[in-house]
């Protein structure tokens, strides 16, 4: 027989008065649960300040040092606090983030470089380091507007496009310098580094916009790039080799993207122009945190681009081209749907709380909004995909069964990408990092016993099998923490 949650263990600290007050307020230990978790203290704090096994612990030995105390009403609640001036929905424009995602994911896997595959790996490693970096700088920013320091978030954000900017220049002098004295290449130049700070700036300066609730500005900066790979696409250079801005003819191409960059960077600082020092520092955990984000941002950003990971590292007959990772589109473009589904859960969530007279009830209402929350995103993402597949096909002519495979591969990873990114907001974070490190770990072990009697189906098919297993774990995962009430803070 299982034991309760609030039956206390082992403890070696004594209670601290704001937890016996938490339980003299409270009538049931649920409650002072939610409680504890609302004044900071959460399942890792309880554990390493206090010595209890987790939240519901510590409730339990509230509620045995008060046993004997006169309950207490609770205070009247405060004055509604208000709204972070940007938060997620704040903008007419939160709705159209989906399109902000796809268009550079369009731009930069578009004008991979075919011919070097030196080039293209410096490139796609850049964009996921740069991906990765921006979950970590979204995460701590998103600390300070919890906290109601807009200001500090401002200065925050701002010194990370400095210091991003700074660390992608050395990282990528490093790795041309790296390219050129270890491999035969010739393709890799200056624009090689333009490219890899170029893609860091405009990522942290588009995570900026998307922070303040400007996501406008941010379409207007993406116009340049997005007129460049029309431009691109009408001359029939979608995938065709991206030369040094030297090379006659090819020059424009960064010009393009030159000013997308430039424009998302002034718009970034305009943005952030009240910035100044924070009232109180973020605790050290929230860095700790931030750095997990990251970790689980760059995990992500391998799921996603294996397929062009594989054809760079392993050469078979009838290779797709690098361009490949362009069937994610459907998938980059459903992010927009899933933060807008997460934003509508916030609400419902707060909704559910209030109006569930009991935790089982609770449980029930909210395990059913998650499941209605993934089917309706996989059928968004299924729609996405086949109208974008369609107009591929009919535009490039495009009849390889191979890129309906890689369609299906994508719609079942965006799902499970889906359920990962809800046990993330349900802050199982240490959770979806091992489960999302075992997906990456299998693609990779097949990425070493590969050679190039491995065709190309064959590994998307086994990305489908990984993405499918992942899928599954995280649904039985979302199921067990859905619900729980102290999650949903």
């Amino acid at each position: 027989m299982s034991r309760s949650p609030f039956v206390p263990g082992p403890r070696r600290a004594a209670v601290p008065p704001e937890v016996n007050h938490a339980a003299t307020s409270s009538t049931h230990p649920a409650e002072v649960a939610v409680t504890l978790e609302s004044i900071g203290i959460n399942d890792r704090v309880a554990r390493e300040r206090f010595g209890a096994r987790d939240v519901f612990a510590l409730a339990g030995y509230a509620g045995i040092a008060t046993a004997g105390r006169a309950r207490t009403a609770p205070e009247a609640d405060p004055p509604p606090v208000p709204a972070v001036p940007h938060g997620p929905g704040a903008s007419r424009w939160f709705h159209v983030r989906g399109l902000l995602y796809a268009i550079p994911a369009l731009v930069a896997l578009a004008l991979l470089p075919a011919g070097d595959h030196v080039e293209s790996g410096l490139l796609i490693g850049g964009l996921a380091l740069s991906w990765a970096l921006g979950y970590g700088v979204s995460y701590v920013a998103w600390s300070y507007l919890g906290a109601l320091d807009v200001p500090a978030a401002h200065r925050f954000l701002r010194r990370a496009i400095a210091a991003g900017a700074a660390a992608a220049a050395v990282v990528a002098v490093v790795a041309v310098f790296g390219s050129l004295v270890w491999t035969m290449t010739m393709q890799v130049t200056l624009g090689t580094v333009a490219l890899l700070v170029g893609q860091t700036v405009y990522l942290l300066s588009a995570a900026t916009l998307l922070m303040t609730g400007n996501e406008a500005r941010l379409l207007i900066a993406l116009a340049p790039a997005g007129v460049g790979a029309v431009i691109g696409t009408v001359d029939g250079e979608i995938a065709a080799p991206l030369a040094g801005p030297a090379e006659p003819g090819r020059g424009w191409e960064l010009g393009w993207l030159a000013a997308t960059v430039l424009l998302a960077l002034v718009f970034a600082v305009l943005a952030t122009r009240t910035a100044a020092r924070p009232k109180q520092p973020l605790p050290r955990s929230t860095y700790v945190n931030a750095v997990l984000q990251v970790a689980y941002g760059l995990m992500v950003a391998m799921l996603v681009l294996y397929p062009a990971l594989f054809e760079l590292v392993v050469s078979n007959y009838d290779s797709l081209p690098l361009s490949v990772t362009l069937a994610a589109l459907p998938l980059v473009l459903g992010m927009g749907v899933a933060e807008t589904l997460l934003h509508d859960h916030r609400a419902g969530a707060a909704r559910m709380l209030a109006e569930s007279r009991t935790t089982a009830e609770f449980a029930r209402r909210m395990r059913r909004a998650m499941l209605r929350a993934h089917l309706q995103f996989t059928a968004a993402l299924a729609a996405i995909t086949v109208a974008l597949g369609g107009l591929s096909a009919a535009l490039f002519d495009l009849d390889d069964i191979r890129y309906v495979v890689l369609g299906v591969d994508y719609l079942i990873l965006g799902t499970a990408v889906f359920s990962g990114m809800v046990l993330n907001l349900l802050g199982r974070i240490e959770t979806v990092l091992k489960t999302t490190g075992g997906a990456v770990a299998a693609l990779l072990a097949f990425q070493l016993v590969s050679d190039h009697d491995v065709a190309d189906v064959t590994a998307i098919l086994w990305q489908a099998a990984v993405a499918t297993v992942l899928l599954v774990v995280h649904g039985v995962l979302v199921r067990r923490h859905a619900g729980t009430p102290v999650h949903h803070r």
